[in-house]
């Protein structure tokens, strides 16, 4: 059995019991508690991806993108070193892989993890298409997760190597999971419609997707179709707004004359007007030919009321997608940005990179490697407390915990020749040495 059958095995052997397949929500399907929407279509939510919703998701995205998985590999006591390039791991980076409760069943047990450097899954993320390369690969799945609830990627597969040569993302919107009819699989494939209608097998697809309670199992709820009554409010109020700007039907200024004038006169007058005081012309003097009294009106520009209502609706769309505010307004400081960061990076980004990253070794690792040695995991994204970092430096260097050499090579500093041994205070001794108080 090769490779690649080995591991269509290892993906179709899992069937679900036959109550779980089909709708699992059978609640109201309207938007609004007046039952008078639909919920929107997965291009209604595109169309709807503009203001604070795209700035939320685009956030999201880039910040996923920034952090990319890293390929691992564990050597146990028993197993021979393994054939690619690898390099050692920094303390801090091997002990974060060990306490890692999504990695332990990749971690435990083993004596050496190195991080790979030089791999054919590497190769693929270096190059994923003919177009889209690392970063446009991983923006764009978690851009689709943040307007959809699904990202899916359609696998080109290699027939001499059996693994993947190519990943294609395919627009979620277009994306459709099938199942046969008394089928043992939830999804036995996807069916892609865009200028034509495409069926590609589960085995070549790749699907990412939110936990959503009313469908757990084939169904995504986005952060977008969370606070879509928001969004879809703020684009109804833009639009009144520059229908209000576009049809106004309300003039600047009136000219009141003391005698009556005719239709001719009146549009002389309002021709006169126009040419001179239009296009940068304010400021000008006017000698008028009769008297006439000039009425200057002011028109109010925004409502207080919407304008209140507004800013509460862009905290709704920001919450939805896990964004401090901090992030969307200019009126912030330091300190702020620093604990938005912080909270942003924690109770967003965090669960996203865990989410992807075990998505990956469930469904793509395995095809290159079904020992089980090989892990994708994502940089911890939590910012470093660099005081705290710098006091367990000083305190390993002081007890003679780590050298020099580790604390620099851990910064990523070249080394020195004198780093090697441990610098420790002439002072201390062992207590079994220590000589008695006289």
């Amino acid at each position: 059995m090769t490779l690649w059958q080995r591991v269509l095995r290892w993906l179709t052997s899992k069937s679900v019991p036959a109550s779980l397949t089909g709708n699992q929500w059978f609640g109201p399907t309207s938007l609004d508690a007046y039952r008078r929407q639909r919920p929107p279509t997965p291009g209604e939510l595109l169309a709807e991806l503009k203001n604070t919703a795209w700035t939320c998701a685009s956030i999201n995205a880039a910040v996923c993108a920034s952090f990319p998985p890293r390929l691992y590999v564990t050597t146990s006591a028993n197993q021979a070193r393994p054939r690619c390039c690898t390099r050692a791991l920094a303390p801090e980076t091997a002990a974060w892989l060990r306490s890692a409760s999504h990695l332990a069943a990749h971690t435990h047990g083993a004596a050496i993890i190195e991080e790979v450097l030089e791999h054919p899954l590497l190769g693929l993320f270096r190059k994923v298409n003919g177009i889209h390369n690392s970063f446009d690969l991983w923006e764009l799945t978690e851009l689709y997760l943040e307007v959809h609830g699904s990202a899916y990627w359609l696998l080109d597969i290699d027939p001499a190597l059996g693994t993947p040569a190519n990943v294609w993302i395919l627009p979620s919107q277009n994306v459709a999971p099938r199942r046969r009819p008394d089928s043992p699989n939830l999804i036995d494939s996807y069916e892609y419609r865009a200028r034509g209608t495409d069926e590609f097998p589960a085995e070549r697809v790749i699907a990412f997707r939110f936990p959503d309670p009313r469908d757990p199992y084939t169904s995504g709820l986005s952060p977008l179709r969370a606070c879509f009554e928001q969004v879809a409010l703020t684009s109804d109020y833009m639009a009144m707004k520059r229908s209000i700007y576009d049809n106004a039907g309300i003039p600047s200024v009136v000219l009141s004359p003391e005698e009556t004038v005719g239709e001719e006169e009146r549009a002389r007058l309002e021709e006169q007007w126009g040419q001179k005081f239009r296009r940068g012309g304010t400021g000008r003097a006017l000698v008028a030919e009769s008297s006439f009294k000039v009425s200057v009106l002011s028109h109010s520009m925004g409502d207080l009321a919407a304008l209140s209502d507004m800013k509460a609706t862009k905290e709704d769309i920001a919450n939805a997608f896990h964004v401090p505010l901090p992030f969307l307004s200019a009126r912030t400081n330091l300190a702020n940005m620093q604990a938005a960061d912080f909270l942003h990076k924690t109770l967003a980004i965090t669960p996203r990179l865990r989410r992807r990253d075990e998505k990956l070794n469930e469904q793509l690792v395995p095809r290159y490697d079904p020992s089980g040695r090989l892990f994708l995991a994502s940089s911890d994204p939590t910012p470093a407390n660099e005081l705290l970092l710098l006091q367990q430096e000083q305190a390993h260097l002081k007890f003679g915990v780590r050298t020099i050499n580790e604390i620099r090579g851990a910064r990523g500093l070249p080394l020195v020749p004198w780093g090697d041994s441990p610098w420790l205070p002439g002072n201390l001794q062992p207590v079994s040495e220590r000589k008695p108080a006289a």
